[in-house]
């Protein structure tokens, strides 16, 4: 199953996931809605639709595209 549009695949530890990220469960896409920190540095995200699941080494994860700072990242890489 490809990933959702407006998204980029992205390979993350657990520490890296943020709340909206979507991971790939049994064919369909689930957004974190929340997460607390687990044992050994993982994570423990919860779904709304899905019971709580541990993120203990990295992944590969669907995460929505922001544009928010992109102004911000050409300005950077067009300035001498």
């Amino acid at each position: 199953m490809s990933r959702p549009l407006g998204t980029s695949e992205e390979f993350l530890l657990p520490h890296e996931v943020k709340v909206g990220d979507l991971f790939q469960f049994d064919h369909a896409w689930y957004p974190v809605q929340d997460m607390v920190a687990g044992h050994g540095g993982s994570r423990i995200l919860h779904f709304n639709a899905r019971s709580p699941y541990t993120m203990s080494q990295a992944e590969i994860i669907a995460r929505p595209i922001s544009y928010a700072d992109e102004t911000g990242r050409l300005g950077r890489l067009l300035s001498p």
